[in-house]
Formats: C-alpha cells, structure tokens, sequence
C-alpha cells in the first residue's frame, strides 16, 4: 500500500513539474498534418483573393471634390432660401457712367410680297373620244382599241380586254362570246351589244394534225387533259378526220365540242 502512494506521488510530482515545451511536443506524423492544414487554409484565402472580381464603386459615389464643393454650397443656399421669407436681391450691375448719345435712325426696308398668282386649270390635252351614234355598228373581229373606244361604256380598258381576248380566241364567232371577257358585267353587256356585230370569216383556226400540246392547251376553250387526248389519238390513229371522232374521248363533252368545232382545222 505503501509503495502504491509513492508511485502516485511521483506521478503527480512528475505531471507539476512538466516544462512549457512538453505542451507544445508534436509526434512526426501529428507535425505533417498540422503543415498540411496550414498550407491547405493559406490556400483557401489566396484563391479567394486572386478570383474574387473586384467590382468598380458605382459612378454615383465617385464626386469630384469641386463638384462636392458645389454641392455643399446649393444645400447651403437651399437651406438659407427655405428659413428666409424674402426673395433674394438680384444682383447688382456694375456702374456706368451715363452718356447722352443720339440714337441713330433705324433703317427699315418695306418689301412688297409677290402676288400669288393663281394656276391655271388643268386641261385634258388629249382629245375627246367622239362615240358612236345609235345605229352604228363595228366589226369586233377587225376593230382595233380606238375604234372600240367609240362604242358608249367602253373605255380604254375593256377595249384592250376586248382585243386580248380576241387574240386567244381567234376570233369571235357570236356576240355572246363578249361576255366572258373579264370584268364584263351585264349592264355594260347589255349597253353595247347594240353596236356591235359578228364576221366569222376572220377566225383563225389551229391545225389539228400539226399543232403541239403547248399550241392546243393555250386556246380558251382546250385545256391541258383534252390538248393530250387529242395528241394520243393522232398518234394512234394517225390522222382525225372530223369533230365527231373527239366524241369517243372521255375528256370531251357534247359542249366542249360545240365551242371548239370552229377554231379546230383537221385539213391540216
């Protein structure tokens, strides 16, 4: 028992008597770690300094120091304005002695304003069209524009459409046919058919034999399906006689073929 209070006694003793160096032993690996720590905070702080973007104060807090200056002193002025109830005096004029001068006479130039001279009315140079009186008939296959100009209610316009659609045609063979010119409507149909009459000798025709697809589908009345069958027929048959051979094709009706037999050659 007594061996065991001398051990404990030296053991307290020992921990009394410990030097400051004693608090501050670090084992080899404990000393790599606590440099590994320091390196890796060290680091820490320097990256946040080098990546940080520093950004610009805002241009509202960069004032000169004149520019402060006249701040200060308008705060001052508003300030003195606001407690005093009067205006402020105006500035005085510098002195100057006064001078008795004769003023000299002002020179002053009257100009006379130009008359406003009114334009003169516009005028229609071109002369009038003199129209057909009642009883007068033109040919609509050999008239040209001017002459269908003199028809009452036809313009220069329907008489170019008049004409254009003519030359598509070949020629009129009634005066019906005017009313599938475009834009035709029956007030005006109706107006001019009086003046107008008909000769059919004056149609052109097209060749039924020679004529290409592109020839027969440009007429009015033949479009691209029909311009075929009449092709292939001619190429099978060699050789259409009449109209009535066109009956046996699908792509024709009995009306179809009423409008067309007069425009349609098969002599050639």
């Amino acid at each position: 028992m007594e061996n065991k209070n001398l051990i404990l006694h030296s053991q307290l003793k020992k921990a009394f008597t410990m030097t400051w160096k004693d608090f501050f032993y670090f084992s080899k690996r404990e000393r790599r770690g606590i440099l590994i720590l320091i390196v890796f905070v060290a680091g820490v702080f320097f990256g946040k300094y080098l990546f940080t973007p520093q950004t610009p104060p805002p241009v509202d807090d960069l004032v000169l120091p004149a520019e402060q200056t006249t701040a200060g002193t308008e705060e001052k002025k508003t300030d003195a304005s606001s407690v005093s109830s009067y205006p402020a005096s105006p500035p005085s004029k510098p002195y100057r002695p006064y001078r008795k001068t004769e003023k000299p006479p002002e020179k002053r130039t009257y100009y006379q304003p130009p008359e406003q001279i009114p334009a003169p009315p516009k005028t229609n140079n071109s002369p009038k069209m003199e129209k057909l009186s009642p009883g007068t008939v033109v040919d609509i296959n050999r008239s040209d524009t001017t002459e269908l100009m003199k028809v009452p209610g036809i313009g220069s316009s329907f008489a170019r459409r008049i004409t254009g659609y003519r030359n598509l045609l070949g020629g009129f063979y009634r005066i019906e046919q005017l009313q599938e010119v475009y834009g035709m409507y029956e007030e005006l149909y109706v107006k001019i058919i009086p003046y107008m009459t008909v000769n059919q000798d004056s149609i052109r025709t097209i060749a039924v034999h020679s004529a290409s697809i592109d020839k027969l589908k440009s007429h009015p009345y033949i479009n691209f399906y029909q311009a075929k069958a009449i092709i292939e027929m001619r190429k099978k048959n060699g050789k259409i006689n009449d109209i009535s051979e066109l009956n046996l094709l699908e792509e024709f009706t009995p009306d179809d073929l009423e409008r067309i037999r007069r425009y349609l050659d098969f002599k050639k």
